[in-house]
């Protein structure tokens, strides 16, 4: 699928769910990693530009194809997007974007690499910036639920190394968060299987 003509890579009813999470809670600045076309910041940019005159998006990837990187820049939506070419859980750039994101309400979606250590990781760092009602969103969550030989060759992930297996070990040690079924369960068909956290402490 294409949004505004770059490709977005995550189910339509995600996005859809995705759009009502940001009407809802109106966060001033997203933060989305692993960035892939760039498609789903310029949707984001979209649905917040319909509801809100000042917001960021904040995207994070540890490469960014220059031809993708022009996509994204060369759509006015750009103006509210700030790109970060960089591992997400480097610290310097969490640093970076926790000086963005101080006082602010703000959303993390993470969609990067998808084995256990680094989403745990990655869940670990950026949860300190979600605020009470706010969500910290695990997209690829599914791959616990699919069988080993569909996951594409070379990828270190996968069922009992993945998204989904990061989250359980995060809620063991973290009270502060709890899995909100409602989006998922209003999705049907999504890719964040138990990927909705929503703070509640």
């Amino acid at each position: 699928f294409d949004w505004l003509g770059v490709p977005i890579i995550q189910f339509p009813s995600d996005l859809i769910i995705l759009q009502e999470v940001l009407v809802k809670y109106k966060p001033d600045i997203v933060i989305e990693t692993g960035i892939a076309h760039g498609g789903s910041l310029l949707f984001y940019s979209s649905i917040l530009s319909l509801i809100k005159k000042k917001f960021n998006i904040i995207g994070i990837d540890i490469k960014i194809k220059t031809e993708n990187k022009k996509k994204i820049l060369a759509n006015p939506l750009s103006k509210h997007i700030k790109l970060f070419e960089s591992s997400s859980v480097n610290p310097n750039i969490f640093d970076k974007v926790k000086k963005i994101t101080k006082g602010k309400k703000t959303i993390v979606i993470l969609d990067s690499n998808h084995s256990h250590e680094h989403v745990l990781k990655e869940i670990e760092m950026y949860s300190g910036l979600i605020r009470k009602n706010g969500y910290l969103i695990v997209m690829d969550t599914a791959i616990e639920f699919v069988k080993k030989k569909h996951v594409n060759k070379g990828r270190d992930f996968g069922p009992g190394n993945s998204p989904f297996t990061a989250i359980k070990e995060f809620l063991k040690i973290n009270s502060n968060f709890k899995v909100d079924k409602l989006y998922e369960n209003k999705a049907i068909i999504t890719s964040a299987i138990g990927g909705f956290l929503k703070k509640i402490n």
